[in-house]
């Protein structure tokens, strides 16, 4: 893994260009700690989980520094801007990532108020026509 390159030593367009030229691999081990997160989310692999939050917070720190120094560059530098389809893609794959932590935390939390006797909020399992509906369609499908 790289370092992370200080934006603001003495030499700030030399350190930039060095951090551009890091940037796709930060994009690309991101990507990949994004994908090991969903595995360890779906297999309910907490440990596994806990243990990417660490490299993953790393690799965001590195990246918003970055897209701070070339925001504030008109225009952003060519290499920042290839980037873009790469973080987006990212920025989908850490939604799903919070959506399937979300659902799985309802469904303890409904395992529980199960367990205490308490009424578990009703899960529509089908919509008005009879169809499985689209949100436990959603949520089913992540866990499989």
């Amino acid at each position: 893994m790289t370092s992370a390159v200080d934006l603001t030593s003495a030499s700030p367009v030399d350190n930039l260009m060095l951090a551009l030229e890091q940037a796709p691999a930060q994009a690309e081990r991101l990507a990949q700690l994004l994908q090991e997160e969903f595995e360890a989310l779906k297999k309910r692999d907490l440990p596994a989980f806990e243990a990417l939050q660490e490299s993953k917070n790393q690799v965001l720190e590195e990246l918003s520094r970055l897209a701070q120094a070339c925001s504030a560059m008109q225009p952003a530098p060519a290499a920042w801007q290839a980037l873009q389809d790469s973080l987006r893609l990212s920025r989908e794959h850490h939604l799903r990532n919070t959506q399937l932590l979300q659902r799985q935390l309802e469904a303890v939390r409904g395992a529980l108020q199960a367990l205490q006797g308490e009424a578990a909020p009703a899960v529509d399992l089908y919509d008005r026509s009879g169809h499985v509906s689209r949100r436990y369609a959603a949520w089913s499908h992540h866990l499989a």
